[in-house]
């Protein structure tokens, strides 16, 4: 009896599947990580309305506070860490239309950005940083390892702290590897025998 209920219950409720759930934060950004704006980058905003007088507007450069955000003229603070140029550049835009300017031209983009590679790679020094980047992207960047180079103790210096990187396995299994961000410097050590 109690088996016909639940047939029955089943037949009347239909079949739902549960829908699929959101991306995790890490996945969602993946693509763009590199792309996005972090605490301490330089946000220069351009906002010009149809009429060109960019006195109503001036040019506005600031770079991202801790707490993450950055302030403009009559809209106040908003958040500009973990946007990209084309999110930050749409949302600032809302907060002008149609409150303050019937048009406006909005344009958002960052400083140049760079990582630096050094030690014992074929071209070391300063690289740009064009978005995602990992450690053994970034030693291919940089030309590759020299004949000497001590491959399974890669230097990762991020914020200060510096990290262990075995590029050996990383090649080999991406799961060893490590993201590498703007101002981060891998040093590629020297070994001392063959």
């Amino acid at each position: 009896m109690v088996a016909l209920g639940v047939v029955v219950m089943a037949l009347f409720s239909g079949c739902q599947t549960a829908p699929p759930a959101p991306p995790a934060a890490a996945e969602v950004s993946t693509a763009e990580s590199g792309n996005v704006f972090h605490v301490g980058d330089l946000v220069t905003v351009m906002a010009v309305p149809p009429s060109g007088d960019k006195t109503l507007i001036p040019d506005h450069s600031e770079r991202i506070g801790d707490d993450g955000k950055i302030t403009l003229i009559n809209i106040g603070t908003i958040t500009a860490a973990g946007k990209t140029s084309s999110e930050l550049q749409n949302e600032i835009h809302n907060l002008y239309v149609p409150r303050y300017y019937k048009e406006l031209n909005v344009t958002v983009h960052g400083e140049q950005r760079y990582f630096y590679v050094d030690g014992e790679v074929r071209t070391s020094g300063q690289k740009d940083y064009p978005g995602q980047m990992t450690v053994v992207k970034a030693i291919s960047v940089a030309g590759g390892f020299t004949d000497f180079a001590k491959k399974a103790k890669v230097q990762l210096t991020h914020g200060g702290h510096t990290q262990i990187i075995n590029v050996e396995k990383a090649i080999k299994d991406p799961s060893y590897d490590a993201p590498v961000f703007p101002g981060d410097r891998i040093n590629v050590p020297r070994r001392l025998l063959w």
